[in-house]
């Protein structure tokens, strides 16, 4: 009875997995190889989106640097990111520090933090996350480059690890969501950013 138990969760797992593997698969959008890509080398979902900023990097960097639910938020859905707190509309000075090894809270009703992995100022601000007792690594990166009268802002998420079933399944509403937020962000910060 276990045997025919512990067969069918892994034919289950395995086509959820496979399920999961076609649905990252429908979302990759092709493109560089950028920083923070490394940090989860064989995802299972991976969301690039971008926007441009009529200012250069070095306009668009304070704004990357203060980010953090209970520091000046993450710019997107405040009540889910910043406990429904309004996410700055200003440069603080004091939060412009920031380097490899802190933590970034993702929003104010807990979980595990996002740890920068590397900022370099005007070009990259990557974090990591890891939830479920490491099983999920996350990795989250907002590139800069600039462009003839602006700045081109990439974000880029990418999943790896072993999810849970939980996880699995909850996969399609978790990018779609983060599409959602990815985008809000963006129309956010780009009046404070034009704005400065």
């Amino acid at each position: 009875m276990r045997t025919v138990k512990g067969t069918l969760s892994a034919v289950a797992g395995a086509a959820l997995a496979g399920a999961l593997a076609g649905l990252a698969r429908g979302v990759r959008q092709p493109g560089p190889v950028l920083p923070g890509d490394r940090l989860v080398r064989a995802p299972v979902a991976t969301r690039t989106l971008s926007a441009w900023f009529p200012a250069g990097p070095d306009a668009v960097w304070p704004w990357l640097a203060q980010m953090g639910a209970g520091r000046a938020g993450w710019y997107g859905v405040d009540l889910i990111d910043n406990g429904g707190e309004a996410s700055a509309d200003h440069i603080v000075p004091e939060l412009q520090r920031i380097a490899p090894g802190d933590e970034l809270a993702a929003s104010t009703f807990g979980g595990p933090p996002f740890v920068v992995a590397q900022a370099v100022e005007n070009r990259a601000l990557v974090m990591v996350l890891r939830s479920g007792r490491g099983r999920l690594r996350t990795s989250y990166a907002y590139v800069l480059a600039p462009q003839a009268g602006g700045t081109r802002l990439t974000a880029r998420l990418r999943m790896g690890g072993r999810p849970a079933l939980g996880a699995m399944l909850a996969a399609p509403l978790v990018l779609a969501g983060h599409e959602a937020g990815q985008r809000i962000q963006f129309l956010r910060l780009r009046p404070r950013i034009s704005a400065r």
